[in-house]
């Protein structure tokens, strides 16, 4: 009986703030900006909505890569993403609502199995539906006055 090892690989990003209203994320060779408040418009989405977005774009990818698998052609793909925020002394987002839509010449049958299988394929959903530990660590840099 053979034992397969799941890969395991680093994803890191880093996030700096800017002023007291914007940070920029890098990841790789890639940077934004983000809104840190929602007191000021920014026209940067805030970190809840990039939460959000993640999981967009990551149903995208996973479609996308199953589609070229099967040889099913996808033209298109829009994924809007809800979820109810839920305030107070320790705010969450709750009741995460998923909808996909693709645009493709081929037939419905052949379209609906590549996104139904990404229900349970990918690493953002994966990692929302199941949850996830959260480690936080601080160091503290003395500047001068």
């Amino acid at each position: 009986m053979s034992t397969q090892t799941a890969e395991k690989k680093l994803i890191q990003t880093n996030v700096k703030q800017n002023d007291v209203f914007t940070a920029e994320i890098r990841a790789r060779d890639w940077a934004t900006n983000i809104a840190t408040t929602s007191q000021k418009p920014l026209g940067a989405p805030l970190p809840t909505e990039l939460l959000l977005s993640a999981l967009g774009g990551c149903m995208i990818a996973g479609i996308n890569r199953e589609a070229q698998a099967r040889g099913v052609p996808v033209d298109d793909i829009e994924v809007d993403v809800k979820a109810v925020r839920h305030g107070g002394p320790s705010p969450v987002l709750d009741d995460m609502q998923v909808h996909v839509i693709a645009y493709s010449n081929a037939p419905a049958e052949q379209v609906r199995p590549i996104l139904e299988a990404l229900s349970s394929n990918g690493t953002v959903t994966n990692t929302l539906k199941r949850g996830v530990s959260v480690t936080i660590t601080y160091d503290i840099v003395a500047t001068e006055k």
